[in-house]
């Protein structure tokens, strides 16, 4: 193209932000009878999302999960529904990044099993959301929006899913929702563990084995908890339990059943025990109780949060790994989502060493 005799260049064109809208409260809009789907927010956030994407030499462009969902609905189909549409459009757009808006419901599960299904895309993805509907006064919608696509921004393209709220960027396989009501409403107590192994083949040819989704159900031990209660929730079509343990891995093993429930449920399906607490891990060894859920089959995972056991165990099952390979593969660090026990130890005992010189 020529102008008065010179030739006018075009201007490159700016790399492309996936802005991935799936739903929650963000999105969401009060009319005078509570919150709901707010239809204008799509067009509200791709104006607000390229705004603060130009600022970085990005522009942004709008997508939505059909159909959008309140993230309390979301099961075990959502995360990989979410990811394959996600690994579409980076391919068509060719997308330099992706932020993905979520309801904080769900949030942190979701982002676990995007961490394990997005691992080798070669973008960076950052997961966000608001306590506040983008319409609310005041609102942390944009705050988080602005703090996600600056993550997604400087980001290396083989950085792990993250998670950004509340003006902190976390890592998705460690974080859970701590607050109902604080804008920075979610948390992660453990770092990234150190030196992850990698996904057992390659992502790139990780075809889905199952016709469905793998469901993963937990169980939080209380008190009240019994053997009936384990036999009952393994009845319902599960395909792997998670057994939210007291301290370091231990289970009411004394009451009546409950040894052979978890016998009978291990030879079903793979059973995980993790923590309750927030900090530490699970080791079988320490108490003869946990010995005990060891010998039954119970497979120790490590110092995984909730989210990331039900996301690993979900990614594994659907991709046909078996009941021996998964148990070798939980307590294993593939994307940093755990710490590896004898790393843990060597942690320890150097801490522990610091702590005697001082």
């Amino acid at each position: 193209m020529r102008d008065n005799g010179r030739m006018r260049k075009t201007p490159p064109e700016l790399p492309t932000i996936l802005i991935f809208a799936t739903g929650g409260t963000i999105g969401m809009h009060d009319v005078g009878n509570g919150l709901e789907p707010d239809p204008a927010f799509l067009e509200i956030l791709e104006e607000r999302a390229d705004r603060v994407a130009s600022r970085y030499g990005y522009r942004a462009r709008v997508n939505q999960l059909q159909p959008a969902i309140d993230s309390a609905n979301a099961d075990e189909e959502t995360a990989p529904k979410i990811a394959r549409a996600l690994k579409a459009r980076v391919g068509a757009m060719r997308a330099s990044g992706v932020v993905v808006t979520h309801g904080t419901d769900t949030l942190a599960y979701t982002a676990s099993r995007l961490a394990f299904e997005l691992s080798g895309l070669g973008v960076p993805v950052v997961v966000t959301g608001s306590q506040f509907a983008h319409g609310a006064r005041p609102t942390d919608a944009f705050d988080n929006l602005q703090l996600a696509i600056r993550a997604v921004t400087q980001a290396s393209p083989t950085a792990p899913v993250a998670i950004a709220f509340g003006g902190k960027i976390l890592p998705a396989v460690r974080a859970t929702k701590s607050d109902a009501e604080a804008l920075s409403a979610f948390r992660a107590e453990r770092d990234l563990g150190v030196g992850p192994r990698g996904l057992p083949g390659s992502p790139e040819d990780a075809a889905l084995v199952r016709a469905d989704h793998a469901r993963v159900v937990s169980v939080r031990f209380t008190p009240g908890v019994a053997a009936v209660d384990l036999l009952a929730l393994a009845s319902t079509g599960a395909a792997a339990m998670v057994l939210e343990c007291y301290g370091a891995g231990n289970a009411p093993m004394t009451k009546p059943g409950m040894r052979d429930a978890l016998r009978t449920i291990s030879e079903q399906m793979p059973v995980v025990a993790i923590t309750q607490c927030a900090l530490g891990s699970v080791d079988t060894d320490r108490y003869a109780v946990g010995r005990q859920m060891a010998a039954a089959g119970v497979i120790a995972g490590a110092d995984l949060t909730v989210e990331a056991a039900i996301a690993k165990l979900g990614y594994l099952l659907d991709r046909g790994f078996s009941a021996e390979e998964i148990a070798h593969l939980t307590p294993m660090n593939l994307i940093g989502e755990c710490s590896e026990p004898s790393r843990r130890a060597t942690s320890t005992r150097a801490a522990g060493r610091e702590d005697a010189s001082a």
